[in-house]
């Protein structure tokens, strides 16, 4: 706990800080592999 260290996600390293409620998880959890960018943009419904 209070400790850094780097995890490598696929493509490049993470700097990871480990608290107290990541105790018990693996490292690999966090560091994302994917980055979200959002859904699609909501568009008004053309009606007849």
């Amino acid at each position: 706990v209070g400790m850094t260290f780097n995890v490598h996600n696929g493509k490049n390293f993470i700097n990871v800080f480990v608290s107290e409620n990541m105790v018990g998880h693996k490292l690999g959890e966090f560091a994302l592999t994917r980055t979200f960018k959002g859904h699609g943009d909501h568009t008004a419904k053309v009606t007849k």
